[in-house]
């Protein structure tokens, strides 16, 4: 007999997961049971920042700057967040030492994050992390996310309320140009929210364009911690 080369395999039997995804498809394909759509956009994205020379070694995260750190130009002169409701999952920082003017001093990195849960109705536990880090080769490194129930970790709409706070200084307490500040968020739109206009001014923006903020929600020139992302303003 001439062997053809081809081997007869035994058809597959239907497992457990196969009967479950059929049983499924068929009950969303019957008129009177539709299946539920979600009509929110919910995005999770790691939004990273430099700080620059505005720098002042420390300043605070609201709920409006992480929403200013996205947004859509209207025209020139105007620009509405493009996002309704923000929280946050984690924060990450690193830096380098920097080396002061003393050159006796060594080159040193001190960074910190705080939860501060100082507003009225948080339940957050005021939660802390610092690192430091002598030398110029390896970054001061330190991460921290908030308490599960805290205002920081739940969406919010744009208001003035601090959510965290981060701080990079050098040996001699100075602040440190380019540190690495990442921040975890989870942004979503509402149907039931008036698109929010930003809270500081732009210049020479494109109408429909998307750009991104610093994450003081300053524009490019003045921001303490510029987006690493283009388009920046």
């Amino acid at each position: 007999m001439k062997k053809t080369g081809k081997k007869l395999y035994a058809p597959k039997k239907r497992g457990q997961k196969d009967w479950e995804m059929s049983k499924r498809e068929a009950r969303d394909h019957i008129p009177a049971l539709l299946p539920p759509v979600n009509d929110q956009l919910a995005v999770g994205m790691r939004l990273r920042f430099v700080t620059t020379g505005n720098f002042t070694g420390v300043f605070t995260v609201t709920s409006t700057n992480l929403l200013d750190a996205w947004f859509v130009a209207g025209s020139a002169t105007t620009a509405f967040e493009l996002f309704d409701f923000v929280r946050v999952k984690r924060v990450t920082i690193r830096a380098l030492g920097g080396t002061p003017a003393n050159t006796q001093i060594p080159a040193m990195s001190t960074i910190g994050i705080e939860f501060p849960g100082l507003v009225v109705g948080s339940s957050a536990g005021g939660k802390q992390v610092s690192d430091s880090s002598l030398g110029s080769t390896t970054p001061a490194l330190c991460t921290l996310s908030p308490d599960p129930r805290s205002e920081a970790a739940l969406f919010q709409t744009a208001n003035g309320n601090i959510l965290f706070s981060v701080r990079a200084v050098e040996a001699t307490a100075n602040p440190l140009v380019g540190a690495v500040i990442d921040v975890d968020v989870v942004f979503r739109n509402s149907a039931d929210v008036n698109p929010a206009a930003i809270s500081s001014a732009r210049a020479g923006l494109t109408a429909g364009d998307l750009y991104f903020g610093g994450l003081d929600g300053l524009p490019l020139a003045t921001t303490q911690a510029r987006s690493t992302f283009v388009r920046r303003a």
